[in-house]
């Protein structure tokens, strides 16, 4: 019941002001009407004893239904109308009572709770207004009365008790509205508090959650920026060691972290290789070539064991943690692996002074690091590799067409070609041009000093070849830019004619070397006679050569000799000659088991190898050693006695390649041999037991075994022994006492 009465009092509007206002009216109706039915009752007492007058009374009676009809209005949200009519009726109520009762305490208490009302339900300006009504009417009547100009009985003067009664009711409907005024303000200030300490807790919570974001931002942004550099390095370093050592310090630096390194896993996969570190402790560890294995009690053993990343935020706590006396204030720790796909690399390691400062974010971010890093490391190893590949092959490249033509040039045979002004060929003169040696060395155009001589070089792949010189007779015109350029052109032109016509006939050379090696390997396979394949072998090298002179020896070991069992016509070696290993050419190749070339002032290149024998007639002479596995079973030699630097490396690797054909070829006869040999042995082993089993007695017998052994190993005289006899019998030879002689001359005795 009094929960359902409180409702009625409760505000109804959703705006907060409105709802105060209507708060504030609700008490005021409620002050009003009780002081007018207060105010009634005394009256109507008192009127009944005759100490006052029933009209005011009657008056308070009749406000109550006003009251009640207000209270309705802001019920139904009409606020501002119901306090308007409100206090413009207290109003008139109050000006009645001055009429009534004169100027006294209830007029002033009146229009005192006039104004504070106003002030609350309408605002400021209304008390203003109300205030200067109120003094302004106050300020009249009195006036009016002082002067006696009202009459006397329209304005009585105020009863001592009517004046008490109106002021204790005025003050009582004060001090509520000021309590209440209080409370409300206290009460909005205490909702005022509780919703400003939750909006300082949640601004709090966002600024910690902004904070997190920004620091969240802020890695990611250092994680790109860190990133992007790390790939803007790939494109500008091309050294792997460069990258990371620029990259790992560019990681503590942007993360300000105490220390970082990168290992790298060796060839074994066994073991982290330092290959990076920052400041003097990454120094002193890399120049002792710091490594930790996998697997190991180390944050970069358990990484790279796992595949994992691994934080440590209390080092001392966390047993896998490596204590570097290098590092001696790191206090966590984090390791992250250094992958490419399924492919460890190795790992990105880093420390810091702080702990526990390694957060999830900072995972995350190194993760995304380390995977840019890890394929970028690996992309530059990759060029680097082919990079130096590349740098070798051309290398090479370079060095075969530079040897290739070298060897051209130091041939008899090479071309010189000197024209006159008709184009008309003449004999070469070797002091008619003096520029050709210094661009062939130069590898760049030269002219001389008045212009009139030219020398251009002929280049494949910056390796000079030739020269093009040409020279103006005296009293012409110098050499022009157009002209030079002309030359240069035909030069460039000639440079690459002459390389394919090099290639073209290296291929030729090749597809000859085939086919000499295809033929050897038939003879060899057919099992011929060895003359017969020694033969070969000189008639395919005389077509691929020219014509050399060959020499073949064959090795016995045990002896320590060798024996030339074939020589070409032209040459100084004697065919069944056997000789000690010494000081000569053949023995230095047994010796070294190496393939042995002198081709220019051969004495002298010799005498480098202690070698003294030498052929004086020999220019260029190549040896090579016949194996078979570690076997040497003799020296397959060539030799050109008119010509020096005859011989390249090419020539040795083709004479190589047939040696060990005309090895096996040896080696095939020997086996031959013994086949032949062991076949003949079991035939007249089984010749000699079938003509001894058909013997008929002991005698014929041991004649027969005599006479067939002496034939079978071609021996002059063959004996057979039974038993030694002091003086055997002379005549009786049926006795057989001590054997049979068989003479493969005449006959036995």
């Amino acid at each position: 019941m009094r929960n359902r009465f409180l409702n009625y009092f409760k505000p109804t509007s959703p705006d907060p002001e409105s709802a105060q206002r209507q708060s504030v009216l609700y008490i005021l109706l409620a002050g009003l009407a009780l002081s007018s039915l207060a105010f009634g009752v005394g009256m109507t007492i008192l009127a009944a004893s005759g100490e006052a007058s029933a009209t005011a009374g009657m008056l308070a009676f009749a406000s109550l239904p006003f009251y009640i009809v207000a209270f309705l209005l802001a019920r139904r949200g009409r606020t501002k109308l119901a306090s308007w009519a409100s206090i413009l009726f207290v109003y008139a109520v109050t000006l009645a009572a001055m009429l009534q009762t004169g100027l006294g305490p209830i007029s002033t208490i009146g229009l005192a709770l006039l104004v504070t009302s106003s002030a609350l339900l309408l605002g400021p300006l209304s008390a203003l207004f109300f205030t200067a009504a109120s003094a302004i009417i106050y300020i009249f009547l009195d006036w009016f009365q002082g002067l006696g100009l009202m009459p006397e009985m329209l304005i009585p003067r105020p009863t001592l008790i009517s004046n008490a009664i109106g002021l204790a009711i005025g003050l009582a409907v004060l001090i509520f509205i000021n309590w209440y005024s209080n409370r409300q303000i206290s009460q909005a200030l205490d909702v005022e508090r509780e919703i400003t300490e939750q909006l300082q807790g949640q601004r709090r919570e966002l600024e910690e959650l902004v904070a997190q974001r920004t620091r969240g931002l802020e890695r990611r942004a250092i994680q790109l920026q860190t990133t992007s550099e790390i790939a803007k390095m790939a494109s500008e370093l091309s050294d792997p060691q460069a990258l990371m050592v620029q990259a790992i310090e560019l990681i503590r630096s942007r993360f300000g972290f105490y220390h970082a390194s990168i290992f790298i896993m060796d060839e074994t996969g066994n073991w982290a290789n330092l290959a990076a570190s920052t400041g003097d402790a990454g120094r002193q560890m890399m120049a002792r070539q710091h490594r930790l294995a996998v697997g190991s009690a180390s944050i970069i053993g358990w990484v790279t064991a796992n595949r994992l990343p691994r934080t440590a935020h209390d080092v001392e706590a966390d047993p896998y943690h490596f204590k570097n006396p290098l590092l001696p204030e790191t206090r966590s720790e984090l390791a992250v692996p250094l992958l490419v796909g399924d492919r460890l690399l190795g790992a990105l390691d880093v420390q810091s002074t702080e702990p526990s400062i390694f957060a999830d974010d900072d995972v995350r971010a190194l993760e995304a690091i380390a995977s840019e890093l890890a394929v970028t490391i690996d992309s530059t190893r990759i060029q680097k590799s082919l990079q130096d590949r590349l740098e070798r092959l051309e290398t090479s490249s370079r060095s075969q067409i530079q040897s290739a033509w070298r060897r051209i040039g130091r041939q008899a045979a090479a071309p010189t070609i000197h024209l006159d002004v008709n184009g008309d060929r003449i004999a070469p003169q070797e002091d008619r041009f003096t520029l050709t040696a210094q661009a062939y060395q130069e590898a760049k155009t030269v002219v001389s000093s008045n212009g009139l001589e030219i020398a251009v070089p002929v280049n494949v792949r910056g390796e000079s070849i030739a020269t093009i010189a040409a020279r103006r007779p005296v009293g012409t015109e110098p050499w022009n830019d157009e002209e030079i350029a002309l030359v240069e052109a035909i030069a460039s032109q000639a440079a690459l004619s002459l390389e394919s016509a090099r290639q073209r006939a290296d291929e030729e050379r090749r597809l000859m070397e085939l086919e000499v090696i295809n033929r050897v390997s038939q003879a060899v396979s057919q099992m011929l006679r060895l003359d017969a394949i020694y033969r070969v072998v000189e008639r395919q090298l005389d077509q691929i050569m020219g014509d050399v002179e060959i020499a073949v020896a064959i090795y016995d070991d045990d002896p320590q000799t060798y024996t030339v069992q074939y020589a070409s016509e032209g040459s100084e070696m004697m065919v069944g000659v056997t000789s000690k290993l010494t000081g000569d050419l053949i023995s230095s190749v047994i010796r070294s088991r190496q393939p042995m070339i002198f081709d220019e002032e051969i004495r002298n290149q010799a005498a480098l190898f202690g070698i003294e024998d030498v052929d004086q007639e020999v220019r260029s002479w190549l040896g090579v050693p016949m194996q078979l596995g570690e076997e040497i079973l003799g020296v397959l030699a060539i030799s050109d006695l008119q010509n020096e630097n005859r011989f390249s490396e090419d020539d040795a690797a083709l004479l190589a390649t047939i040696a060990s054909q005309v090895a096996a070829g040896i080696q095939n006869a020997k086996l031959l041999d013994q086949v032949q040999r062991s076949a003949r042995r079991e035939r007249l082993i089984y010749e000699i037991t079938s003509k001894v089993r058909r013997s008929p007695d002991m005698k014929s017998i041991l004649d027969t075994t005599t006479r067939e052994l002496g034939r079978a190993l071609n021996a002059a005289r063959s004996t057979i022994t039974l038993s030694h006899q002091p003086t055997p019998p002379p005549d009786d030879t049926d006795a057989i006492p001590g054997g049979i002689e068989n003479d493969q001359t005449g006959g036995g005795a």
